[in-house]
């Protein structure tokens, strides 16, 4: 996915809460569409209640979404966008909690915990879908970093061969990439 029509409609198809009307879910979606870089797609996307702290007290409704690079938040707002990345490496942990008759999925990173009111329907769905991906998606980024440390060691060992790098440096270097 890469337009806010289509998270909105990728939100009606799951079940997932995709706002009030189609105007204000796609004008959420619209933040994180116009961030989104040319080689992004979207995976999973949705609509919850950002940082509930207590009933009376939130930062309002915002659109999220688990992209092939990262896990993206925004909020439109009536000057200007609320607009947050949190780096997939930087994820330490998801989980559902219920407080009185509400779900919460709270993601925990090295930025801190976010908490996000979600419906009781699509809770376990939204979490289910983010856990089945993540793993997926940094996979796939992992395997890219192996392949990019073999070309270092390529590239290192050519300037052994050339001269230029001692063994004793070769070997230092070596073990720099593989660590």
């Amino acid at each position: 996915m890469k337009t806010a029509e289509e998270m909105y409609q990728f939100c009606q198809d799951t079940g997932f809460f995709s706002g009030s009307d189609r105007q204000w879910g796609v004008r959420l979606f619209s933040v994180l569409e116009k961030q989104l870089r040319t080689d992004e797609e979207v995976l999973i996307c949705f609509i919850g209640l950002h940082n509930r702290t207590s009933a009376t007290k939130n930062d309002g409704f915002y659109a999220y979404a688990l992209t092939d690079q990262r896990f993206i938040l925004g909020q439109k707002k009536l000057i200007g966008d609320d607009f947050k990345v949190i780096p997939l490496t930087n994820l330490q942990d998801l989980r559902l909690t219920k407080v009185t008759s509400l779900d919460i999925l709270e993601i925990a990173s090295l930025e801190g915990t976010i908490k996000i009111v979600l419906t009781e329907e699509e809770a376990p769905k939204v979490l289910t879908q983010l856990k089945e991906n993540i793993p997926l998606v940094t996979k796939e980024k992992n395997s890219e970093k192996q392949l990019s440390k073999a070309e270092q060691l390529l590239k290192m060992k050519e300037l052994l061969d050339q001269g230029i790098l001692t063994e004793a440096e070769f070997a230092k270097i070596k073990e720099d990439i593989l660590n």
